[in-house]
C-alpha cells in the first residue's frame, strides 16, 4: 500500500477517536437537541485533490491536526435549506420521570406528524444555558411555534399527543 493512502487511513482513524472522546459519555436519545460536538471538516482544493482539514471540536477536546487526501472527484458537501413547519420544542430532562412520559409522547408526534411537524427536545441539564434562553422555570415545557418561528404557546407538565394536536388547530397553526 502506497505511504500516501497509509496517511490517509491513519488520518481519518485519528480524526474518528477524536469524535467518539468528544461524545464519550454522552448516552443521549436520538430526539435529543445538542450542538455539534464531533470535529469539523473544513474542504480545501489544491490542483488536481481536495483536501480536508480538521478543526477541534467547540468542547476543546484536543484533536491531532490532520489532512485526508480526498480525490477531486468527491463533492464538497453543501448545505440544505431547512424546511420551514410548525415546531414543538420540550425542554425537560432524562432524569424526570414527567419528561421521561412525554419522551414517549414525542416519539408518537415524530411518528404521526414528523413530515409536517418539527419536535425537538432539550436536556436542561445538559445545556443549562438552554433553560435561561427559553425563560424556563418548571419541567417538562413544551414550546408551540408556529411555521415562521414565532412562540405561539407554552405548557408546563404532561402535554399528550391528542391535546398537543388540538392546541395547534385551536391556535392557527396548519400541521
Amino acid at each position: 500500500m502506497k505511504t500516501g493512502v497509509k496517511i490517509a487511513i491513519v488520518a481519518l482513524l485519528a480524526v474518528a477517536v477524536a469524535a467518539t472522546i468528544a461524545l464519550r459519555g454522552s448516552k443521549r436519545a436520538e430526539y435529543v437537541a445538542t450542538p455539534i460536538q464531533s470535529a469539523v471538516s473544513v474542504p480545501v482544493t489544491q490542483g488536481s485533490t481536495t483536501q480536508t482539514s480538521v478543526a477541534a471540536p467547540e468542547r476543546g477536546v484536543p484533536l491531532a491536526a490532520a489532512t485526508a487526501v480526498v480525490p477531486a472527484a468527491v463533492p464538497a458537501p453543501r448545505a440544505v435549506a431547512p424546511l420551514v413547519k410548525p415546531r414543538i420544542l420540550e425542554l425537560g430532562s432524562m432524569r424526570c420521570q414527567s419528561c421521561l412520559e412525554m419522551a414517549k409522547v414525542l416519539d408518537a408526534l415524530r411518528k404521526s406528524q414528523g413530515s409536517k411537524l418539527q419536535v425537538d427536545f432539550i436536556d436542561v441539564f445538559e445545556q443549562p444555558e438552554a433553560a435561561g434562553k427559553y425563560a424556563i422555570s418548571l419541567i417538562p415545557t413544551q414550546i408551540l411555534f408556529d411555521a415562521a418561528g414565532k412562540e405561539v404557546f407554552r405548557h408546563t407538565g404532561f402535554f399528550s399527543h391528542d391535546d398537543i394536536l388540538a392546541k395547534f388547530r385551536n391556535l392557527g397553526v396548519k400541521i
